[in-house]
């Protein structure tokens, strides 16, 4: 997969987390969100030539972190916090009992497409 491909994969999630939470879906819009930022993060590596057949989750974020905020400050530590929290909310959504907000998950929606339009910039 190269850089235009994960980011079209970005992109069609942020278009199903915009679907979801147009439908009141809160923990599916959750899930796709998480997943927009998950492939966004993929286009931008795959842009700085750091390629790898498939990505575990913590493997994807200790490489972004390297490779994108700290070496090369293409994105910002609060950018991390977006990843951390998209995931910690897909947990939730994915996993647990408990329910998400619709203030949570509006705000979630807001950062992962900016998050999506930041790579996008970048590649």
């Amino acid at each position: 997969m190269n850089a235009t491909e994960a980011l079209n994969r970005a992109n069609d999630f942020v278009a199903g987390a915009e679907a979801s939470f147009n439908a009141g879906a809160l923990a599916s819009c959750a899930l796709c969100c998480y997943a927009a930022v998950f492939w966004a993060q993929i286009a931008v590596l795959e842009r700085l030539g750091i390629k790898q057949r498939e990505w575990r989750h913590n493997e994807l974020w200790a490489r972004f972190g390297l490779e994108a905020i700290k070496k090369r400050h293409l994105f910002s530590a609060s950018d991390a916090d977006v990843i951390r929290n998209a995931y910690r909310l897909r947990t939730i959504a994915h996993y647990r009992t408990e329910l998400l907000s619709v203030k949570q998950v509006e705000r979630l929606l807001r950062h992962s497409k900016e998050f999506v339009q930041k790579a996008k910039e970048v590649t």
